[in-house]
């Protein structure tokens, strides 16, 4: 038996971590009885305080209750939320958490006895009836809020949140019958390792600027900078880069990290939205507009490519999607991040993206790069490295539940490229004079 040690959960802090209602109840014992009867089928062992188990011995998943009570009632309570806050809680813990939340989750989202908050918020389609990331009055954030001290803890020196792109992995390419071209990265030959990781996010952002174009005098719109890779690679490109932050925090340091550089005579840093740029650009860049937003970031760099960008330009995106309607895990996930990391909801579809490409008055869609099995090891290593930093973590502030919720939101989104639920693209569409458009 692994032995759980108990864990201290602040309430002032976490208030939602509060002992759930139902202990005991008759909806927690359905649940119970239900997945303890499911976890020979779903290949899942569970382990129990007093030694008991359910499910084989040598199960592909595992997980190890410390409070089975409370761990039965949040996911009678809160379905796939509660999962994630009981496992922020300290009550069930597991050596492998991807896999363990690819098969408790798409249980948990498809289960009659436990609470679907995400289908409540986003619908069985899982789109936002609400839109998210939007300032009151202002503009919609294309830029993740995740704080650069938490970046440093798992990112590597480029402190880039995307996906990288490792050396190996074979590369094919189709012409779909509508025109666009498609070409997928197979997954690395070997596991990529940590060190591998700053040469990855390089190699994903050359592409990025491969794609759009970018080389001596681009005119280029960084819409997303990031922590500043991307702006900076391609002005060593030459290019006349502009960028912008809504974030203080964020405009000193990308300030810091380009005079640094010796690069902030040829990058353009101003504190405001994309849609408050000005002039046109060659090239239109952005890496994970929907990390707060959700569709609504998307949309909102179409709009700025639409208006800055030239005949011929080119709008280059790097985007997580649901290759087909978000699966109900992925819903019910959104649920918990929405509360916890981000109000983003569930990944746009593949299929609202191609929408929006026909709704555009300039943009053309030609093509996409499939790189989801590196973004995939990308989290995985994310995950490692932040494992390892544990006490630098705990002296930066951030408390013990804290540390496990950022455990699972890795585990999450690593579950979620692994199973299928998502993909990550890179995207290039090209701008035409408006009446030349389709």
């Amino acid at each position: 038996m692994v032995r759980v040690e108990p864990q201290t959960v602040d309430l002032e802090s976490w208030p939602a971590l509060a002992p759930p209602q139902g202990v005991g109840g008759h909806a927690a014992g359905l649940v119970a009885q239900s997945l303890r009867q499911s976890a020979r089928e779903l290949g899942l062992r569970i382990d129990y305080p007093d030694s008991s188990a359910a499910g084989d011995y040598d199960a592909p998943a595992r997980v190890v209750l410390r409070d089975p009570e409370h761990f039965w009632a949040r996911l009678a309570g809160g379905g796939v939320v509660g999962l994630g806050e009981s496992f922020m809680a300290g009550e069930w813990t597991t050596p492998d958490l991807v896999t363990a939340v690819a098969v408790l989750a798409p249980w948990v989202a498809s289960n009659s006895d436990c609470a679907h908050p995400g289908e409540r918020a986003y619908g069985r389609e899982g789109r936002a009836r609400v839109t998210g990331g939007r300032r009151r009055g202002g503009p919609v954030e294309v830029e993740d809020s995740v704080p650069g001290p938490l970046v440093s803890l798992y990112a590597d020196e480029t402190m880039s949140t995307s996906g990288a792109v490792f050396a190996s992995g074979a590369r094919t390419r189709v012409r779909l019958d509508d025109g666009t071209d498609v070409v997928h990265l197979e997954s690395p030959a070997q596991p990529p390792h940590r060190a591998d990781l700053g040469d990855g996010q390089r190699r994903a952002v050359d592409s990025l600027l491969t794609l759009a174009g970018v080389g001596e005098g681009s005119r280029v719109l960084v819409a997303t900078p990031g922590w500043g890779e991307l702006p900076m690679r391609a002005a060593e490109r030459g290019a006349h880069v502009r960028t912008m932050t809504s974030s203080t925090e964020r405009l000193s340091a990308l300030g810091a990290r380009f005079a640094h550089a010796g690069l902030d005579d040829d990058i353009s840093l101003f504190l405001g939205a994309p849609s408050e740029s000005a002039g046109a650009a060659d090239a239109v860049i952005a890496c994970e507009p929907g990390a707060a937003a959700g569709m609504a970031g998307h949309a909102e760099v179409f709009g700025v490519a639409d208006r800055v960008l030239t005949s011929g330009g080119a709008m280059v995106l790097h985007t997580v999607v649901a290759p087909s309607r978000p699966v109900p895990a992925l819903v019910e996930l959104a649920a918990w991040e929405s509360r916890y990391v981000s109000e983003a909801g569930p990944a746009p579809a593949w299929r609202d993206l191609e929408e929006a490409f026909a709704r555009s008055a300039r943009l053309t869609l030609r093509g996409r790069v499939e790189m989801t099995a590196h973004h995939a090891e990308t989290v995985r290593l994310w995950s490692q490295t932040f494992a390892h930093r544990g006490r630098d973590a705990a002296a930066l502030g951030f408390d013990a539940v804290y540390r496990r919720m950022w455990v699972f939101h890795l585990a999450a989104a690593e579950a979620g490229l692994r199973n299928g639920w998502t993909e990550s693209l890179q995207i290039l569409a090209t701008a035409s004079d408006a009446e030349q458009h389709h």
